[in-house]
């Protein structure tokens, strides 16, 4: 038995909304184990989104977001957490099971943020909830697995603003909350091989040095470094004595070869439209015809625009909405 987690990002180009990087844990048979669960899950799970059969939709999730919008990715995401043996009620309660304590920090979240007030599921019924909870359990337990664990690491503007000064890019404070949940694994199993499989950073190509400076007390050993994939060791002992490696693929369109990495890009972008909703609702509750946005482009400007009379009437400061890179 072996662990293989799958890490994805949601919200790295966009001006406005957190940043969130998700990772999804499951336990397999095999040394290493098959990232690619699609064949294995069939008969409980689906890769296209578009379609009419009642199976469970694990898919990147532009595409999954494109074909249903947020129910999909809401179907997904609290049916893994359901099937890990936890059902939250709000979005307060899903990150407080799932989150890591950076974005925990005072001053980091706008007026918006009231995770308390965001019930959840919000977009499917609690039965579809239970039945992908189910698909999932029975699917895994199948081929002799289980699901084991779901991480959000989320970083609001406010705390990507820090980031980004302390780390000198964005890409680097990508990596960073990356390497957070890459952490949280090494410390969840110190005994066990963990097996990461993550998508790229961009057009990085080379992360041993980065590897190297977020973990001083662990052997970076690199196995492959070359356009679209590289591979690493991730080397310590263990608590016996035993060496506990974390072995790390990174892969361009990784979200398409795993099925953890692409339940990853689900929740990632499921708790980001969750904030992305509040945002929205706290401005139209103060500007009358106000149309929504999802942070990216123009329309992020757009949006400023249309909300800065009501963001000066509210104390609301440019680092608390608009992020820096």
């Amino acid at each position: 038995m072996a662990i293989l987690v799958g890490i994805d990002e949601a919200g790295y180009g966009p001006h406005l909304g957190p940043l969130v990087v998700a990772a999804a844990a499951v336990r397999l048979p095999g040394d290493p184990p098959d990232p690619s669960l699609w064949g294995s899950l069939r008969g409980h799970v689906r890769k296209r989104p578009r379609g009419s059969s009642s199976r469970l939709v694990i898919c990147d999730s532009k595409e999954a977001y494109a074909a249903g919008g947020p129910a999909l990715l809401e179907r997904a995401t609290l049916g893994f957490l359901a099937a890990c043996g936890y059902v939250p009620d709000t979005l307060s309660a899903l990150l407080a099971h799932t989150g890591l304590t950076g974005d925990t920090e005072p001053n980091t979240h706008g007026p918006w943020h009231r995770p308390e007030s965001l019930r959840v599921p919000a977009h499917v019924a609690a039965e579809d909830v239970a039945d992908a909870a189910d698909r999932l359990a029975c699917g895994f337990a199948s081929i002799g697995g289980r699901c084991e664990r779901l991480w959000v690491n989320a970083a609001s503007p406010g705390r990507f603003n820090r980031l980004v000064h302390t780390t000198g890019n964005k890409a680097t404070a990508l990596f960073a909350l990356a390497a957070d949940i890459l952490g949280a694994g090494r410390h969840t199993w110190p005994e066990e091989t963990v097996h990461v499989t993550m998508d790229c950073h961009g057009g990085r190509q080379y992360y041993a040095d980065l590897l190297t400076e977020a973990f001083p007390l662990v052997t970076v050993q690199t196995r492959e470094e070359s356009r679209g994939l590289s591979r690493y060791d991730l080397v310590c002992d263990g608590p016996d004595g035993r060496p506990a490696p974390m072995r790390l693929t990174i892969a361009q369109k990784c979200e398409r070869l795993s099925l953890p990495t692409a339940l990853a890009s689900m929740a990632a972008k499921y708790v980001r439209e969750l904030h992305m909703h509040q945002l929205n609702a706290y401005f139209q509750a103060l500007v009358p015809d106000l149309r929504p946005t999802a942070g990216y482009g123009r329309d992020a400007w757009r949006f400023l625009e249309d909300v800065a009379p009501a963001r000066a009437t509210q104390g609301v400061p440019d680092t608390a909405i608009l992020r820096c890179r």
